[in-house]
């Protein structure tokens, strides 16, 4: 009995080797997302568990820090689009006076819902003025926008977006970059939403680098099958 040749020929070769090198690395790709992940993940969790300390320049991103000093709520900026457990509202942004220096920082004071009709704004005055505010540093990146105008004109001013390269511009005063996310304790909290450092956990990644490695696997079976295939008599 005459035993098949494997030929695929040079066309199924070329495709083969592309797209087999595509899926491989992609998955390996994934691989490193998730692991990547992962640190940043533990890293976070760490940073919650520390005290706070108090705002300074060595200050960074996921720090637990805390701040003394006034709101100014003539400037408050409402992020929208914040949807929290299926209803439809904003995040308050309410910057603070930080005592002793010529400096704000937007406190994210929670989430508060949207009136029926959006041409209302909810209400979000303060009743204190003086404050020592705990919390967990932001540095929001752009992310997906709804609308090419970002802010309205008028204050309390509404934004499609939570970066904070946006926001600082619509401030004259000298503003930190870093959005503080208030501890729910705070006296002027709204409803609080649990920070997460990620939008897509490790497992998810892992789950598509699983599904890169599978299409590979088929890829090289068909590949196989056809390279004999091709050549029976």
């Amino acid at each position: 009995m005459r035993r098949n040749k494997f030929k695929p020929g040079k066309r199924i070769t070329v495709f083969f080797i592309f797209f087999a090198g595509l899926f491989f690395s992609l998955g390996l790709w994934q691989i490193e997302r998730g692991q990547a992940k992962t640190v940043i993940i533990s890293e976070f969790n760490s940073n919650l568990k520390e005290q706070p300390k108090y705002l300074n320049n060595d200050s960074k991103k996921w720090d637990r820090v805390f701040v003394e000093g006034k709101w100014d709520k003539s400037k408050q900026i409402l992020i929208d689009n914040i949807i929290h457990k299926g209803i439809a509202g904003y995040k308050v942004l309410t910057p603070l006076e930080i005592e002793g220096q010529d400096k704000l920082i937007l406190v994210d004071r929670g989430w508060i819902k949207r009136n029926k009709s959006r041409e209302i704004l909810p209400n979000i005055d303060l009743k204190e003025n003086t404050v020592k505010v705990s919390g967990v540093l932001e540095l929001p990146e752009l992310g997906l926008v709804l609308s090419d105008d970002l802010l309205t004109e008028g204050w309390p001013k509404v934004s499609q977006t939570k970066n904070s390269e946006i926001l600082v511009k619509e401030y004259e005063e000298n503003i930190s970059n870093f959005i503080l996310l208030a501890d729910p304790l705070l006296k002027n909290s709204l409803e609080y939403i649990k920070i997460t450092p990620t939008n897509m956990m490790p497992s998810k990644h892992y789950g598509y680098a699983a599904q890169w490695f599978l299409m590979f696997f088929v890829l090289c079976l068909m590949f196989v099958w056809f390279g004999f295939k091709r050549n029976e008599k």
